[in-house]
């Protein structure tokens, strides 16, 4: 990996890792239980501080759906930014292998052609399978182009974007993160945990280009098709908690994976991260990430009042002359 294209660290990317089982609060095991959460693993990770405020297996490694495009996103973007590049004028076709493709859609045409921008949409908010292979495709060639990937025996331009999405998990101190694909669809060997997929979603949060994709409820553009008429697409947010204080950020589901949600919670006070992985349907994924907000801040206020109570005891106490006093 030495011919990677080199930049300097942001600070979200200082991530740490720790091991736990049960379930867990503030890095502390405790019995507490949260009613009416049925995802077989969830967190709730604070963006700011870095830390974990609660969670449930955080680390156990499972299939994460279309989490994944998470990192497809961040991919994207991260080379973008590298190479200092005009994601609103580059423009894509989209290609045989992107129309075709099955599960959740954006409704690409074979000839159409959309600027990286609006394809980072179709990925992000109806969740297009066809946007995640028409990006890696293209930007693997980007990738095998620079020599990015010079180590890698790959013809197949996916496989490289791929590649360099786990390279990325790895600068990340993704250490349970393994992915097959940039869209999810079901494969053994694409599977991460609520924590990794938390510690992804702060970094990605961070950076403006992807936040203000995953807080829109709808998105439309203009497409020219192949035989030079042009067409509109428009779509929806599969992301439905999306307000005033929870502004993103990726929905999930297979059969084999199960309802995911990664949500971002921000208000005047903190920036939460709620994972939950294998819901018990896809209606339960709002509420329940809904209650383990509000769980998690009761957790953080309960836990201030206590720490600032007991800064008040122990400061010294001075001595008062009667003439220091004002009246």
């Amino acid at each position: 990996m030495e011919s990677r294209v080199k930049t300097t660290p942001s600070k979200g990317l200082k991530l740490h890792s720790r091991r736990s089982s049960g379930i867990s609060v503030g890095g502390l095991e405790s019995n507490a239980m949260v009613s009416g959460i049925s995802a077989r693993s969830w967190v709730v990770y604070d963006a700011d501080k870095k830390s974990i405020v609660c969670g449930k297996s955080e680390t156990e490694k499972r299939e994460i759906a279309s989490l994944t495009k998470i990192m497809t996103a961040y991919t994207v973007i991260k080379i973008v930014m590298q190479l200092d590049l005009n994601m609103m004028t580059m423009k894509v076709n989209v290609c045989f292998e992107s129309a075709i493709m099955y599960g959740t859609s954006a409704k690409l045409e074979e000839g159409d052609t959309l600027t990286v921008w609006d394809l980072l949409h179709a990925l992000l908010l109806p969740s297009g399978n066809d946007a995640a292979i028409c990006l890696a495709e293209y930007f693997g060639f980007i990738l095998v182009g620079l020599k990015i990937q010079p180590s890698l025996k790959l013809t197949n331009m996916v496989d490289v974007f791929v590649a360099e999405m786990n390279a990325n998990a790895k600068t990340l101190k993704l250490a349970n993160t393994t992915y097959a694909n940039p869209h999810g669809l079901k494969d053994p060997s694409n599977k991460s945990t609520a924590e990794d997929v938390a510690r992804l979603s702060a970094v990605c949060m961070n950076v403006p280009l992807f936040a203000e994709i995953v807080k829109k409820s709808s998105y439309s553009c203009t497409a020219r098709k192949i035989d030079g008429t042009y067409k509109t697409y428009t779509w929806a947010n599969t992301n439905k908690l999306i307000t005033k204080e929870f502004n993103g950020v990726k929905t999930g589901i297979t059969a084999s994976a199960g309802p995911c949600l990664a949500s971002s919670y921000k208000d005047d006070k903190r920036h939460l991260i709620i994972i939950v992985l294998s819901c018990k349907s896809a209606g339960h994924r709002w509420h329940e990430v809904a209650n383990l907000k509000t769980h998690a801040l009761d957790l953080l206020s309960s836990q201030k009042t206590p720490q600032a109570q007991k800064k008040l005891t122990l400061l010294p106490r001075k001595a008062v002359s009667r003439s220091s006093i004002k009246t």
